[in-house]
């Protein structure tokens, strides 16, 4: 073994994890003093690095903001020390402001809530940087000497001067913030909200100026971060996405609660990086990342404290809160709603409630499938698109709303199905039809096999995953290029074409897919709606609300959770291969973490847990980018389409998911229906039609509320109706219970008998 180079991986290795480690540090504080990931690290460290080529550069059209910075600031453009040291302060007010004015706004206790606001804020950066600085490459001046001629050799390796300066600047950094940290009050009160929020404000602490303060410490460290990792990469918006996931594994592997295990994990990951790549046979770069994921799942699974952190009870704690799903507040809303009188009501599984759903069941089918002929070429193709991905959030809503499980990768599981139908089509010669139905088997096989680790780790932890198995997705269909086609895929394939039966007008033979896609979502819909209501459905709430009691009861949960996921997964993979038969080609962009992330942020807007939501969604996802072509609306990055990163679309997303998130928790349709029940309310009660409430009784004391009926299956009430009640039962309560007058002898019974 060459030990020049044996030590040269080293070193990379450490230059690397360095890196990784000081933003998983960042991330460390965030989640030790909130309990919250923070998945828009990244983008805000890229908010940061732009900040700081604004300052360095001179005044120039081709770079947003330089002008205005000359304009205002004295001695612009500023040294390049000088520049990152006030990229960091900017990052810091703008960390602050985010935790003040909008993190703060949701409750402790919704994790979920949280992490949907994170990811509305990296989609918001990463569409704003891309509309002002673009989508293409910018050189970062590095603050250190980086000429070819700027290193020497140490002990047969390369060692680069701006390596050294990059890690003095840490050292000195991470020092600094160690000992403000450990000597400042600050520091104290810092550690003791990490402890107890309650405990502390009850001792005088700010506990939300310590939160505050968190979050700027945690953006400024960030942004120190982007400027020196720009300096080896080249400067995009997109640029802290894979760093961000590297960071994520090495503060899974340390522990997300410990700040010195997030640098140790972060050198685990750089050194492994390298070496994995460098001396196991068939792993390179490329593979060596999938594989240090792998190895973060294995973490999580066996020690989800990580090697250095404790226990994750505070992790468990909150992640209760499901975004899109009804939070606890919502309890006292619906309660509220029950209780007022609405002005009709409707008996479910009634005659009159039967014919209501089977007609607009009905109805909508015939309006969607009568439109393919009726829209112009481009939207009616578009509505098949729409169609399919109804289908695939389907699978989401369902694994969010019912099963708690937060999946940040459901674009991927589309990508596995459309990869699986072109494949068929390009090697083997399948059918589309055909390929379809091997993409659901695909996507129920990944899902079974993804649904392992999802047995233990859940909440933000899963969320982690699945976030950084959307980023390693393109990397995993480059590496095995000769099967997948890369990222632009197998070879088009052919629109299937109708049966000679069937005559089709001229110019519409596309209609024939889109018929078929409906009937399959038709189908489907049926499918998990009865899925909903069976066993196997309350026993899937039953594991997501409330693990001890479902256990008690004889749920299995390995079961139901396994089958969960792989139902979830096969619905996103038959979305995935429609929109790969429509749209007659497959590339990696189209299923990318960026999109994974755009319809998570959909679903959790319109709300998780039911067919309509999802419509809804697909609805928004879908119309979104073609509403913006039509209006010809100038959002997003140049040149670049409504719907790709950076679009125009992205930033409607965001936005709406911040809005949605703070104002109306619970999404839009959840909250439509609680209005909506003030006119009519589906009630259990055995009556027939629509009938008028009854009138409330009057609130005197002297009038006893009678006890809620219980929610029996119609044909067991009716048992219990025409059965003859006890003798000793008269209104719920017992003769003894009863105020009734006593005989004599019932008043002075005789002594019993000996």
């Amino acid at each position: 073994m060459n030990g020049g180079l044996l030590l040269q991986r080293v070193l990379d290795g450490l230059a690397n994890g360095s890196l990784y480690g000081s933003l998983a540090l960042a991330i460390t504080l965030v989640y030790r003093a909130t309990g919250r990931v923070n998945l828009a690290q990244g983008e805000l460290a890229t908010s940061g690095t732009y900040l700081a080529l604004i300052l360095t550069s001179a005044a120039t059209p081709a770079l947003a903001g330089t002008t205005l910075a000359a304009r205002w600031l004295p001695g612009a453009p500023w040294p390049r020390a000088v520049a990152i040291v006030a990229a960091m302060a900017g990052s810091a007010v703008l960390g602050a402001a985010l935790e003040r004015f909008l993190l703060r706004r949701v409750p402790e206790h919704d994790a979920g809530a949280a992490l949907s606001l994170t990811v509305a804020v990296l989609l918001l950066v990463n569409a704003l940087a891309s509309q002002w600085f673009g989508n293409g490459t910018r050189a970062f001046p590095p603050p250190f000497p980086d000429a070819p001629q700027d290193q020497f050799l140490f002990l047969g390796a390369r060692l680069r001067y701006t390596t050294i300066g990059m890690w003095c600047t840490l050292l000195v950094v991470l020092g600094l913030l160690h000992v403000f940290l450990l000597r400042s009050r600050f520091g104290l009160a810092f550690r003791a909200v990490s402890s107890s929020r309650t405990n502390s404000a009850l001792h005088g602490i700010r506990v939300g100026t310590v939160l505050s303060g968190t979050w700027a410490l945690a953006a400024a460290l960030g942004a120190l971060v982007g400027c020196l990792a720009a300096t080896r990469l080249l400067l995009t918006p997109s640029m802290m996405t894979r760093l961000l996931v590297y960071s994520l594994v090495a503060a899974s592997i340390g522990g997300l609660s410990s700040p010195g295990g997030a640098l140790v994990g972060g050198v685990i990951v750089g050194v492994g990086q390298s070496m994995l790549g460098g001396y196991v046979p068939g792993v390179d770069a490329v593979l060596a990342f999938p594989l240090l994921v792998g190895f973060m799942i294995i973490m999580l699974y066996v020690r989800p404290g990580g090697l250095f952190g404790g226990a994750a009870s505070r992790t468990l704690r909150l992640d209760h809160g499901v975004p899109g799903a009804a939070p606890p507040t919502e309890a006292t809303a619906r309660s509220r709603a029950a209780g007022a009188a609405p002005r009709w009501s409707i008996v479910r599984n009634s005659a009159t409630w039967r014919r209501a759903v089977v007609g607009s069941a009905i109805a909508a089918v015939l309006v969607v499938i009568g439109a393919a002929f009726v829209l112009p070429y481009v939207e009616a193709r578009l509505l098949t698109e729409v169609v399919a991905t109804a289908v695939a959030l389907w699978g989401l809503g369902f694994l969010i709303g019912d099963a708690g499980r937060i999946s940040l990768a459901h674009a991927t599981f589309m990508g596995v199905g459309a990869y699986s139908v072109a494949i068929g089509a390009a090697r083997w010669g399948l059918h589309p039809f055909v390929g379809v139905v091997v993409a659901a088997v695909a996507g129920f096989v990944v899902g079974g096999l993804l649904s392992l680790p999802a047995l233990r780790i859940r909440g933000q932890y899963l969320a982690m995953v699945t976030f950084a198995l959307a980023v390693i997705f393109p990397s995993l269909l480059n590496r095995f290029k000769w099967f997948t086609g890369g990222e632009l895929g197998p070879p088009p394939t052919d629109v299937p074409q109708a049966p000679s039966w069937l005559p089709l007008p001229a110019g519409r033979t596309f209609a024939w897919l889109h018929v078929v896609s409906v009937l399959t979502a038709v189908g489907l819909g049926w499918m998990l709606a009865n899925l909903r209501r069976s066993a196997f459905g309350r026993a899937v709430r039953a594991g997501s609300e409330h693990e001890a009691a479902a256990v008690a009861m004889g749920v299995d949960l390995t079961r139901v959770r396994t089958l969960t996921f792989a139902t979830a997964t096969a619905l996103a993979a038959v979305g995935g291969a429609f929109v790969a038969v429509q749209t007659q080609a497959v590339t990696s962009a189209r299923f990318d973490v960026m999109r994974s992330l755009a319809l998570y942020a959909m679903v959790a807007v319109f709300g998780a847990g039911s067919l309509t939501s999802a419509v809804a969604a697909s609805l928004a996802f879908m119309g979104t980018p073609w509403l913006l072509q039509k209006l010809d609306l100038s959002l997003g990055a140049a040149g670049v389409p409504p719907d790709a990163p950076g679009g125009g679309a992205y930033l409607v997303w965001g936005l709406a998911l911040v809005v949605i998130t703070v104002a109306v928790p619970g999404g839009l349709v959840p909250w439509a229906q609680r209005r909506l029940q003030h006119v009519v309310r589906v009630v259990e009660e055995e009556h027939i039609g629509l009938v008028p409430p009854e009138p409330s009784p009057p609130t005197g004391g002297a009038e006893r509320e009678r006890p809620a009926r219980s929610r029996v299956p119609s044909r067991a009430r009716r048992l219990l109706d025409d059965a003859e009640p006890p003798p000793a039962v008269a209104d719920g309560l017992t003769l003894l219970d009863a105020d009734l007058p006593l005989r004599a002898d019932e008043r002075n019974p005789p002594p019993p008998s000996p």
